[in-house]
């Protein structure tokens, strides 16, 4: 791939040092954990499992679960409901709406407790969950040194990106700042332009002008250039990337070059730049992926297909 240019190697410059949008605070979806433990006594709050359109989701158990058993709020709402022997297969319906609430029950086929365990399905348009697993029992020493792997692995991550940061922080800007960072490395940063191979989801709120990808030292990034044809402003506060066999990318704090107004106020062909990066080696985000952009609300978002880097 041919080196990014200037206006690109400028966006991911710009992306690092000016103020980014304020993100808020991490909702429900961001901080639910992807392991359940039930206890004999009811809980006080009763577990959250974040769901996304289209996207399947399995409740794994580590005990059989008794037969027919399993009750679906509104199951009209979920194109497929498949209860297994130790799991259970939800898939939402594609018209799922962000903030839309669904609880789900299952009991189980012995006599211990507790017989039967809740669930509440919150539905979130990119941080839906693919499978959760459901510990009723004293869970195996297996099984902790696995939720301790994934703990200490998130440790990491999080601590390369405020090292990152910081460093970025209190760097110099311009081109002088990406030499700084680290972020040519080598080959200097490579660029794709995505608008004639990417897919936009039928209701995205925005239009697309036009859509590149790049890849430095240990990053990729994904810009857009959107309209707005609604009628209120939009500003992104969320992302995510999503590969093929359910993985999630969880980006860097967002850079928007500004908040997009409505074409309706006089702001007619106004487009802005909206920047996700993830940290990310030379051998990762090799695939392909789906770019979900969302606003303050969650209602109306940006899906992007068939994104992939160089």
């Amino acid at each position: 791939m041919p080196p990014a240019s200037a206006m690109g190697l400028l966006a991911l410059v710009l992306a690092t040092f000016p103020e980014a949008v304020t993100p808020p605070q991490p909702d429900a979806c961001e901080t639910a954990s992807p392991r359940i433990e039930l206890t004999a006594e009811s809980p006080a709050k009763t577990p959250v499992v974040c769901i996304s359109p289209d996207v399947p989701l399995t409740f794994r158990f580590d005990t059989p679960l008794q037969p027919d058993s399993v009750r679906t709020q509104e199951r009209e709402r979920f194109v497929d409901v498949s209860p297994g022997k130790q799991s259970l297969t939800l898939v939402p319906s594609e018209k799922l709406e962000a903030g839309e609430r669904f609880k789900v029950e299952v009991c189980f086929a012995d006599s211990a407790a507790p017989a039967c365990a809740s669930f509440v399905l919150l539905a979130h348009p990119a941080l839906g969950m693919s499978q959760v697993k459901v510990f009723r029992e004293p869970r195996p020493v297996a099984s902790f040194r696995e939720g301790e792997q994934a703990a200490q692995a998130e440790a990491m991550q999080c601590r390369a990106e405020v090292q990152q940061l910081r460093a970025e922080r209190g760097g110099p800007e311009g081109l002088r700042g990406a030499l700084a960072s680290g972020l040519l490395g080598k080959e200097g940063i490579t660029s794709k332009d995505l608008l004639e191979i990417a897919t936009e989801a039928k209701g995205n709120a925005l239009r697309l002008g036009r859509v590149y990808s790049y890849r430095g030292e240990d990053r990729i990034a994904v810009e857009v250039e959107l309209e707005n044809l609604g009628t209120e402003p939009w500003t992104a506060v969320g992302a995510v990337l999503r590969g093929p066999k359910g993985e999630v990318l969880k980006p860097l704090p967002l850079w928007q070059s500004q908040p997009l107004l409505p074409a309706e106020l006089g702001n007619k062909f106004q487009w802005i730049r909206v920047v996700v990066e993830v940290l990310a080696s030379q051998t990762e985000a090799r695939g392909t992926y789906t770019l979900t952009l969302w606003d303050a609300d969650q209602k109306r978002t940006v899906i992007l297909g068939n994104v992939t880097f160089p």
